[in-house]
């Protein structure tokens, strides 16, 4: 009976005490945030749900000064480091229509340019 009394008392203390000695949530963001250099788009995730992607302006101590990517211009913001609940660099570098368009006229002349060679060197 001892023996499961005392199990029972590290079951239901145990977790919490492990879980206090993680750091705050805070802290993780703003050691990730002064890592990112100054310039770099971000993505944001805050604890209300709401998601900015944004320009880093500066990372201190208080939070975030971010200024948000949007069609019509908006002043800068400030975003604790309490209320973000997942901050990631947007890496947004995809295929555009001209690079797209250059590598089908690259491809199309190369190929062409390859065929012609073929057929000079087949000629006797």
């Amino acid at each position: 009976m001892k023996f499961i009394s005392m199990m029972l008392v590290i079951a239901m203390f145990g977790p919490s005490v492990a879980l206090a000695q993680t750091p705050p949530q805070g802290e993780i963001w703003r050691a990730f945030a002064q890592k990112v250099d100054v310039g770099t788009r971000v993505r944001v995730r805050l604890d209300d749900g709401q998601r900015v992607v944004a320009t880093l302006i500066e990372a201190n101590e208080d939070g975030l000064l971010v200024q948000p990517r949007t069609r019509v211009p908006v002043p800068v913001q400030r975003i604790a480091y309490d209320r973000i609940e997942s901050l990631e660099r947007d890496d947004a570098r995809g295929v555009g229509a001209a690079k797209a368009v250059a590598i089908g006229v690259a491809s199309g002349v190369g190929a062409f340019l390859g065929t012609l060679l073929i057929l000079i060197a087949t000629i006797d």
